[in-house]
């Protein structure tokens, strides 16, 4: 089942489809507001295709911006993928180029116009990157703010009771399917691009239960062949339960999400301020 048409807008939000001077309209439209979906191309199981996180962060960015409108940036699978890179298909840069093009790429979609960029996450892993990202900012400061934030999955959000209390039809099929190539993004991907999806085949390799391989260190050390040991096939969970029902379920979870962050970040009018502060107490430390 593939998902309804979106409204037709004025303006496309995707920054590759808009001409010249629809790029100054945008601009405006979205109050300098801009989305960096990011996302990466790993193996994803045997259900999913390689971009299913990239194109999941792009779609979400998609229905979100539909309603409040952003501009999105172009494709972006610069993903912290060392631990998957053992698997054929995945694409895998060194961390300093994953740090340097996350710069060069803010720093470009500033100096096009956007005064506030929001990194979208819909790769887990990204995270540390992100976080170590937005902290050196504090150390040079810019004339724009980056946020970051991760909507794609419930998993992830903040323990809300709305969070906590999801409906049923968002709920896995069974306690251990969803994971890394599990029925939660394939469920997903099943709402927004079922032509590329194979529940079918949910069986055609090896899966761990998510915590089923314990790691040869104790409990919270890290390891970085944690991933190799846990998931040697890259794929955790089942994916052959997943539905475009439950998909279209966590599609909208997650754009209702985004909608609402995009909203706040319009209204935000004191992060640049309190950068700025915390820059000038850092030169003269109190």
């Amino acid at each position: 089942m593939a998902a309804e048409p979106a409204p037709k807008l004025a303006l496309s939000p995707f920054w590759e489809e808009l001409t010249g001077p629809d790029f100054i309209k945008a601009l405006k439209a979205a109050d300098g507001l801009c989305i960096l979906p990011m996302g990466s191309v790993e193996k994803f199981g045997p259900s999913g295709p390689m971009g299913t996180n990239l194109i999941m962060a792009r779609a979400i960015a998609e229905q979100a911006a539909r309603r409040e409108y952003a501009i999105i940036f172009p494709a972006y699978y610069v993903a912290q993928t060392a631990d998957v890179a053992n698997h054929q298909g995945t694409i895998s840069y060194s961390a300093d180029l994953q740090f340097q093009m996350l710069r060069e790429t803010v720093s470009e979609m500033a100096r096009n116009g956007c005064r506030k960029i929001l990194l979208s996450n819909g790769h887990s892993s990204n995270m540390g990157l992100i976080q170590w990202f937005i902290q050196s900012n504090m150390a040079l400061p810019q004339p724009y703010q980056v946020y970051a934030a991760y909507p794609a999955s419930p998993r992830f959000s903040p323990p809300t009771p709305e969070t906590l209390k999801l409906p049923a039809v968002m709920q896995p099929s069974h306690p251990d399917a969803d994971g890394h190539g599990g029925e939660e993004r394939i469920a997903l991907l099943m709402a927004v691009r079922p032509d590329l999806m194979h529940p079918e085949r949910g069986h055609d390799e090896p899966a761990e239960k998510e915590g089923a391989v314990h790691l040869p260190v104790p409990h919270g050390v890290l390891i970085g062949t944690a991933r190799y040991i846990e998931a040697p096939t890259s794929y955790i969970g089942d994916a052959s339960g997943a539905t475009a029902k439950r998909g279209k379920a966590l599609l909208d979870y997650a754009t209702d999400r985004l909608v609402q962050i995009l909203q706040a970040l319009k209204a935000d009018q004191r992060s640049a301020k309190d950068l700025q502060d915390f820059a000038e107490q850092r030169r003269h430390p109190r």
